[in-house]
């Protein structure tokens, strides 16, 4: 059953990736983007992990609202992400170990280089965005304390889709031309890192207590 959803999720995240994440905005865009992380987080919980499955719930509700209007959508993404980004910590935390000296000092360099490139541009955001950047900051010290393998890579990638769309959103012009390049990167590494998080939980998972696995 795992496996039927995994599925149309990775043709939905297909389809937004190739047409509809360079569409204007549009019931239909809104609802291929939504779905293809809710069928991740329905497939989490047929997997038998809740607070995995919440995660990607808000992260299914973050993908809604940042398809719509900037002016109107930006602001509640950003929170329904910022909760999943707790969710996460709350679930990994307990897996991981200690992270790595010079990892953890590169993760906090860039994130320290990222906030004062877009502090002046932030304005009334500057609290909000502050306050996810240091949740995304932590969660990547959780997957520099989690043992290689899917689970990290995949919370890597979505911080590191973090990272891009705050590049897309305020440091680049609007219309410059390595919009679109960057808009499908985002995508790429935003769903790939959060369909990794799901195979890779369940492996761990299915490890420490008998969670099936994807069949």
């Amino acid at each position: 059953m795992i496996r039927a959803l995994l599925v149309p999720a990775a043709l939905l995240a297909l389809s937004y990736g190739a047409v509809w994440t360079l569409r204007p905005v549009s019931w239909t865009r809104s609802a291929i983007k939504t779905g293809a992380t809710a069928l991740l987080a329905l497939a989490a919980l047929w997997a038998g992990l809740p607070g995995l499955a919440l995660a990607l719930a808000l992260g299914a509700v973050g993908d809604w609202f940042l398809s719509r209007p900037h002016a109107t959508g930006f602001l509640p993404g950003l929170v329904a992400f910022a909760l999943g980004h707790v969710v996460y910590l709350g679930v990994l935390w307990p897996l991981a170990g200690p992270p790595g000296l010079v990892p953890s000092a590169i993760l906090f360099a860039v994130a320290l280089a990222l906030m004062l490139s877009l502090w002046p541009r932030l304005a009334p955001l500057r609290v909000p965005v502050t306050a996810y950047a240091a949740l995304s900051v932590a969660l990547g010290l959780v997957a520099l304390g989690l043992p290689a393998g899917a689970l990290a890579l995949g919370l890597l990638a979505f911080i590191l889709s973090d990272i891009v769309l705050a590049v897309a959103l305020f440091l680049l012009p609007e219309g410059h031309r390595a919009q679109p390049v960057l808009s499908r990167f985002l995508w790429a590494l935003y769903w790939g890192g959060q369909a990794a998080i799901l195979i890779g939980a369940i492996d761990v998972f299915s490890a420490i207590d008998g969670v099936s696995g994807i069949a």
